[in-house]
């Protein structure tokens, strides 16, 4: 288990990344970003915006609104995504299921995966991984699948998800905060120091924070296994 430091992408531990992906949604209008969209895609534009921003009970109603011209599959993956922040799981899960021989089929066994990671881990992780299979080069589909299998323990598994994310996307935060998080629970301390300088770096907080994450990753270990020797 001490091994799987070995996986960690060199170009983090050289601490060569400084770019930073996923900074958050434009605040310059659709309009303004892409002036040959169809109006129905710069619509989908600002849905998108809003689920970015956390703004999930407008986007629904945008949704609403451009469900009025008719729906497409673009739609329904993006309501399924609202629905699902909003915990409507059961919504969300039809929604998705009416796009898996679509061409949103690994957005939708993402979404699919997220929706049920706390309470069907197996279940979760098998369609985060038929989302990866589907788009083996997503950062996010890799990140969330190395998370739900640090969930489970399967620490090697996660490692690999993860390193692969974090050498997709040089500097990604997420990436290196999940190895992180992986690190603590393998006792590599040496490699989470190493980890936590790649800049733009990990504040004292954040660490703890980080810490605590992994914490909570064991008591939810330790609260499964005790119910199901129970």
């Amino acid at each position: 288990m001490m091994r799987l430091w070995r996986l960690i992408p060199a170009i983090l531990l050289a601490g060569c990344a400084s770019s930073h992906l996923g900074g958050g949604a434009s605040t310059d209008k659709p309009e303004d970003q892409a002036p040959h969209l169809k109006p129905e895609e710069i619509h989908a534009d600002l849905i998108r915006q809003m689920l970015d921003k956390g703004q999930y009970y407008a986007a629904l109603a945008h949704i609403e609104d451009a469900k009025r011209s008719g729906s497409n599959d673009e739609l329904t993956l993006l309501e399924g995504d609202a629905r699902g922040h909003l915990g409507q799981r059961a919504q969300a899960d039809a929604l998705y299921r009416k796009l898996l021989d679509t061409r949103y089929a690994a957005q939708a066994y993402h979404g699919l995966g997220r929706l049920y990671v706390k309470t069907d881990l197996e279940g979760a992780i098998g369609n985060l991984r038929k989302a990866v299979e589907r788009a083996p080069t997503d950062v996010d589909f890799r990140n969330d699948l190395g998370y739900a299998l640090m969930e489970a323990g399967r620490y090697t598994d996660a490692n690999l998800q993860l390193s692969t994310a974090a050498e997709l996307a040089p500097g990604q935060q997420k990436s290196i905060n999940n190895l992180i998080i992986l690190m603590v629970l393998v006792g590599n301390e040496g490699k989470v120091q190493q980890l936590a300088q790649v800049p733009p770096g990990v504040t004292p907080e954040r660490l703890k924070e980080l810490r605590d994450s992994a914490q909570s990753i064991r008591d939810r270990q330790n609260a499964r296994a005790a119910k199901a020797a129970g």
